[in-house]
């Protein structure tokens, strides 16, 4: 069958930018339709002179990110044979977003470059202005860490250079709780960027290496989410829960901006990447990272205590932030109420280590004194 594709169009990064790409096109197909269409089996009648079935046309083939994983292994292996050109489809023009590299090589090697558009994710520099608008609101929206920012934009201003093309890669180190992921949401929303936060906590079980080095196409894997990022802040929380062995898949992203799996090959240059952990000290980390990845980072920043005053500071400003958002009858029915002297006093005695869970404390607090004066529990 002679290759019937007129446009290869290959989008690279966030799925929204693929969606509102596509969704104005007129007569589009899915490549489960393709792949079902593919394997159904016709059924002959013996003896009957009947012309063959024509192919089915397929004006859009529309293939999103998380489509690959239906696609069976045949099918990725061979992708422009077994699928593209196979007798029983005729394709007009293919979409194409985040491909796994097995597709996207098959494609470049079996179809003329004249066809093919490649649509790169173009994620913005970071200027002087930002990281003025970084360092001048920093104190306010992280208290108790003023030495925190000097550090870190010190190795974030390297990425201003054209010629700077491997990430900053940033580990804080701290008791949980002080400020790190704060830190890190901070500088997202400086950039006007939506961060991309990877759990390692959620990755003790025994998939932690198939996340990581990547397994099946169709499975869930670091690679994919990072090629399919629309921000280039990556948070990759709880560091230390990564199983020392597993940190050698980090090397050649630290060093050269591209991370490798199985599956992806994901240009991450020019990244912000914040590593965090709850180990105290340098020494601490080094000893439990291991050197060669430790001495992989840009820069090691210490999370410190956060001191009583600071913390009177933090309870006080967020007790006003849910107060604000409570609608006129709520904010009327507790005008009264001893929630934020009940913290002050506790913080004052020593409790509340951890910052996030005051926040949320507080809050419950209000909540619990709506719900009283509205005769909802009882006191």
């Amino acid at each position: 069958m002679s290759n019937v594709i007129q446009s290869i169009n290959i989008f690279w990064g966030a799925d929204k930018v693929f969606e509102e790409a596509t969704h104005s096109l007129d007569n589009t197909t899915s490549l489960a339709t393709v792949l079902a269409h593919i394997s159904e089996k016709e059924i002959k009648i013996k003896d009957a002179n009947l012309p063959p079935t024509p192919p089915m046309i397929v004006e859009n083939l529309i293939i999103f990110t998380d489509d690959y994983g239906g696609v069976m292994e045949w099918a990725i292996l061979g992708f422009s044979n077994n699928v593209l050109r196979h007798t029983k489809v005729e394709i007009h023009n293919l979409w194409l977003c985040n491909p796994p590299d097995k597709i996207h090589e098959d494609i470049v090697k079996n179809y003329d470059k004249d066809i093919i558009k490649e649509h790169k994710p173009k994620y913005p520099t970071i200027t002087v202005e930002d990281m003025k608008t970084i360092a001048n609101g920093f104190n306010k929206s992280v208290i108790g860490q003023p030495h925190v920012m000097k550090q870190v934009l010190s190795s974030i201003y390297a990425l201003k250079s054209s010629q700077r093309k491997r990430p900053v890669t940033l580990l804080f180190l701290g008791d949980s709780g002080i400020g790190k992921t704060e830190t890190a949401k901070y500088i997202s929303k400086c950039l006007n960027s939506d961060m991309v936060r990877i759990q390692f906590s959620m990755q003790q079980t025994n998939s932690a290496y198939q996340y990581i080095f990547g397994a099946e196409h169709g499975e869930d894997s670091l690679a994919r989410e990072l090629v399919r990022r629309s921000s280039n802040v990556i948070l990759l929380d709880e560091f230390d829960k990564v199983v020392p062995a597993f940190y050698n898949a980090f090397y050649q992203m630290f060093d050269e901006g591209v991370f490798v799996d199985t599956n992806y090959s994901v240009d991450v240059s020019k990244c912000i990447i914040i590593c965090t952990t709850n180990y105290r000290t340098v020494e601490e980390a080094e000893k439990n990272l291991g050197t060669p990845i430790y001495s992989r980072f840009s820069k090691v920043v210490i999370f410190k205590p956060i001191s009583i005053e600071d913390k009177l500071t933090i309870a006080s400003s967020r007790y006003a932030e849910v107060i604000d958002s409570l609608d006129d009858e709520d904010k009327a029915l507790i005008e009264s109420n001893g929630v934020l002297p009940f913290f002050e006093k506790a913080i004052r005695e020593g409790s509340y280590p951890n910052m996030r869970m005051l926040r949320n404390d507080i809050e419950d607090a209000v909540n619990l004194e709506i719900l009283k004066a509205r005769g909802i529990i009882s006191s």
